[in-house]
C-alpha cells in the first residue's frame, strides 16, 4: 500500500514545535498514497499558522471529511476552501442541525450556539464546495472508510446531556446522528481517526469491526470524550476495550480531558501518545 501519513493540524495544545499553537479544536491530515484526505478543520485560528509551520499547502487538499457540525471542527473551512477549487466535504447531512450547549449560569440555563457558523449557501456558492452528504459505511478514498452512522448500543457510553439541537422552538437532546469517524487501512493494520467520538470510542470500534471484519485495530487516533465520563467504571470498560482490540498506539486529542487521557498514559505507557498539534505518525 505505501506509506500512510497522520499529522494534527488543530489540538488543544501545542506539540512543542517551533510555531505551532493550540486551540479547542480538532483537524487531521491523512497523506495517503499520494492523495491527501482532511478530516476537520479546527476553529480556523490555527490551521493556517499550524499548516505553514509544518510545510503543508492547504491549497494542495481537495477532500475534507468532516466529523460532526460543531465549530471547533468546522470553523476552519474558509482558510481550506479558499481559493475556490471544488474541495469535495464528506459528512453526514446533519451537519448542518441548529446546535447547542446549555450550560448552568447564576440566572438559570443559558444555551449558546456551537454548531457551523456558515451557511451551506456560502460554502458552496462563495466558496465552491461541494458536498458529499452519506449516512452509511463507505469508502470515500482508496482505503479509507467513512463509518455513517453509529449504533449507539453500549450501555455505559451515554451521551452528553448539555448538547441540543433546536427543532423549531424547542430544543432537544442532540442525537448527534452525524458524529462519523474514519478507518484507514495502513501497513501497520488498520486505523480508526475520530473527531469527538460522540457515539462513544467503543460503539466506534464495535462499528469498524462489524463493517470491515478486522478484530484487531492497530491504532485510536483524536477526540475519544472520554473526560466526559468522569473517573468511574465507564472509563475503565472503554480502556478493557482497547486493549480487547489489541490497539498499538491510543493516541488521544481534544476532548479526551486532561484526566481520563492522564489514566490512559499511566495505564498504557508506551502505547500511549498525546496527539497534540503538531504530532504525526508514519504507518
Amino acid at each position: 500500500m505505501g506509506a500512510t501519513k497522520i499529522t494534527v493540524l488543530c489540538e488543544n495544545r501545542a506539540g512543542g514545535l517551533f510555531g505551532i499553537t493550540g486551540e479547542h479544536g480538532f483537524a487531521a491530515l491523512i497523506e495517503k498514497d499520494g492523495e491527501k484526505l482532511l478530516m476537520d478543520t479546527g476553529q480556523g485560528m490555527t490551521i493556517q499558522g499550524n499548516a505553514t509551520a509544518l510545510g503543508i499547502d492547504l491549497t494542495s487538499i481537495n477532500k475534507i471529511s468532516l466529523s460532526h457540525g460543531h465549530y471547533d471542527h468546522t470553523g476552519g473551512l474558509p482558510f481550506v476552501l479558499y481559493p475556490p477549487r471544488n474541495v469535495e466535504i464528506i459528512a453526514h447531512p446533519d451537519i448542518f442541525d441548529r446546535k447547542y450547549v446549555e450550560l448552568d449560569s447564576p440566572g438559570g440555563k443559558q444555551r449558546h450556539f456551537i454548531g457551523i457558523k456558515f451557511t451551506r449557501e456560502f460554502l458552496e456558492s462563495g466558496l465552491g464546495a461541494k458536498f458529499s452528504f452519506k449516512k452509511e459505511y463507505e469508502e470515500i478514498s482508496p482505503g479509507i472508510f467513512f463509518s455513517g452512522e453509529v449504533p449507539k448500543l453500549t450501555e455505559f457510553e451515554t451521551s452528553d446531556p448539555m448538547l441540543k439541537a433546536r427543532r423549531g422552538d424547542d430544543f432537544i437532546d442532540d442525537p448527534l446522528l452525524d458524529d462519523a469517524s474514519l478507518l484507514i487501512e495502513t501497513d501497520s493494520g488498520p486505523v480508526i481517526l475520530t473527531g469527538c467520538a460522540h457515539s462513544g470510542i467503543v460503539n466506534i470500534m464495535n462499528h469498524f469491526q462489524k463493517k470491515s471484519g478486522h478484530d484487531k485495530f492497530h491504532a485510536v487516533i483524536g477526540g475519544t470524550h472520554l473526560g466526559f465520563m468522569g473517573v468511574s467504571n465507564k472509563l475503565e470498560k472503554s480502556m478493557e476495550a482497547f486493549d480487547d482490540f489489541n490497539l498499538d498506539v491510543i493516541a488521544v486529542s481534544h476532548c479526551t480531558g486532561n484526566e481520563a487521557a492522564a489514566i490512559c498514559y499511566n495505564r498504557f505507557k508506551e502505547r500511549f501518545s498525546f496527539a497534540n498539534a503538531g504530532w504525526t505518525m508514519t504507518f
